[in-house]
């Protein structure tokens, strides 16, 4: 009983060991044989069924990459996941192999990732390398001196022999080279092959050299940002070429932009004056974008730290590595322009005093009228004027009138604003009568002193003619005073005939000689009372 205990848990634990186990899928892929200059197909497969992982190129080998299929594609990645188990094409890569004078191979490796059957059993990675072999161009060498005239030796006959060009014999190598100038990297050892251009001092990866001379070079083979090159050895070198010690006295620029600028004429390495105009510019300074042919050189701009109105001078210095400076010159013209605004305003009946296009508020004063006839013209061609609140003036007080200037682009408003008054009509034709009563009064006030004047005038004329003044000197006061009085008491009496007294004359006596009203004149001399 014990036994058999002994033997189910063994069992048991065989089971699952194996569960849990990876299971080991080698990857495998063909090689492929095809012509000098064609392209290559290499299929991966697995020889266990694999649902889901990655495959990975590892190393092309000296090919070109073409295209991937089999999953997602991310460069030479191509990951796959799918429902069942696959053994077959799990990921399929297409190669363009250079073209070569000679029958040459090349070693394509991949390698697997991540990869799990379709249970989700992981799978152990691998690796796998096809060998492509590319055909060879054949070539006719010249034969030696035994040939015929256009012989290729022994057995050359009169059209030559022809010979096939193998592929170099590399030895093993790992150093550090350099490129001695600006040179190739050839995909193959034939010049014709694709080329990848190095500049002078470029780091390399020596991992093959050669003694046979191959298409008229010895071919040396590289490494390359991960790919293998190959380079004629006379190209190469141990020795690090010295950097270029001689400074640039470049001085041109590359680019020059100003922000919603226009530059006039249009920009030129060669060109160092330049013109452009703004127009009510308020910013301080412009968006200036220059850039340098020479990367060692520098660019300073000076007079772009306020554009002012007028004229403003900007400069562009470029200094070169060796200290050589040329000198761009923009000139800037900043034009003051009045803004967008009304050119004309005026209400028909009502007095709009101090009109300016650059006055937005006004205030007047009207009667009776219930709506306001308002003429405003803008200043600018295509723009619109809109007049709102000029109607309905029914109500005494005062009423807001909205004039909005718009310009033609839509980008501009201008708002003028009338305070208008409206007045009640007796309260003007009260301010009327006053008016007439102040000029009334003023009129009257002339003509009465013009009358006084003529009365003073006509009483001297007068005075001036009266005969009593003739006697004047002659007549005692005292006396004159009693004749007045006693000749006002006879008014209306017979005159009685007076008697000299004291042997002087009467009063009658003096003016019986002038007149027949002695008594009437009498009593309008300057002395009387």
């Amino acid at each position: 009983m014990k036994k058999k205990i002994r033997y189910i848990l063994l069992l048991s634990l065989l089971f699952v060991i194996i569960l849990c186990a990876k299971s080991y899928a080698r990857i495998t892929t063909n090689d492929p044989t095809v012509e000098s200059g064609g392209t290559v197909t290499i299929t991966v497969n697995s020889q266990e069924g694999v649902a889901s992982g990655a495959i990975k190129l590892t190393s092309n080998g000296g090919l070109t990459l073409k295209s991937a299929t089999g999953g997602t594609v991310n460069g030479g990645l191509v990951a796959f996941s799918q429902a069942n188990n696959k053994t077959s094409g799990i990921a399929t890569y297409t190669f363009t192999v250079p073209t070569v004078t000679a029958n040459t191979t090349y070693k394509v490796t991949f390698s697997s990732q991540d990869m799990a059957d379709e249970i989700g059993n992981p799978v152990s990675a691998s690796t796998a390398t096809s060998t492509v072999t590319v055909k060879a161009k054949t070539t006719t060498n010249p034969g030696d001196s035994t040939g015929g005239n256009n012989g290729g030796g022994s057995t050359g006959g009169n059209n030559g022999g022809a010979t096939t060009v193998t592929e170099p014999k590399f030895t093993s190598a790992n150093k550090t080279v350099y490129a001695t100038g600006d040179i190739n990297l050839r995909s193959s050892w034939s010049t014709s092959s694709s080329a990848t251009k190095v500049s002078k001092g470029t780091e390399l990866k020596l991992t093959g050299t050669s003694s046979q001379k191959v298409n008229g070079y010895v071919w040396y083979r590289v490494t390359y940002n991960g790919q293998t090159k190959y380079v004629s050895r006379d190209l190469i070198t141990e020795t690090k070429p010295e950097e270029n010690t001689e400074k640039s006295n470049n001085t041109n620029l590359k680019t020059l932009t100003i922000e919603g600028v226009e530059l006039t004429p249009a920009f030129s390495a060669n060109i160092t004056e330049y013109s452009a105009k703004l127009t009510n510019y308020k910013e301080q300074s412009l968006k200036i974008n220059a850039e340098a042919e020479d990367s060692k050189s520098t660019v300073k701009i000076e007079g772009n730290e306020e554009i002012k109105i007028g004229e403003n001078v900007i400069s562009v210095t470029v200094t070169a590595e060796d200290g050589t400076t040329k000198v761009y010159k923009i000139t800037i013209t900043n034009e003051e322009k009045e803004g967008l605004g009304l050119s004309s305003l005026v209400i028909k009946g009502v007095e709009l005093k101090n009109f300016s296009p650059s006055k937005f508020n006004y205030e007047i004063e009207f009667k009776e009228l219930d709506q306001l006839e308002i003429e405003a013209i803008a200043n600018e061609e295509g723009a619109t004027v809109e007049i709102v609140g000029n109607e309905n003036l029914t109500e005494l007080g005062e009423h807001i009138i909205t004039i909005i200037v718009t310009s033609a682009d839509g980008e501009q408003i201008a708002t003028y604003t009338i305070t208008a008054n409206k007045l009640a009509v007796e309260e003007a034709k009260q301010e009327l009568d006053i008016k007439s009563i102040l000029i009334c009064a003023v009129i009257a006030l002339v003509v009465l002193v013009a009358i006084i004047i003529l009365i003073v005038r006509y009483v001297k004329g007068n005075s001036n003619a009266e005969i009593d003044y003739v006697y004047n000197d002659n007549l005692d006061n005292k006396e004159d005073e009693e004749l007045i009085e006693k000749e006002n008491n006879k008014i209306g009496e017979t005159p009685k005939e007076e008697t000299k007294k004291d042997g002087k004359p009467t009063i009658d006596d003096l003016y019986a000689d002038y007149d027949d009203e002695p008594k009437r004149k009498r009593g309008k001399g300057r002395h009387s009372k």
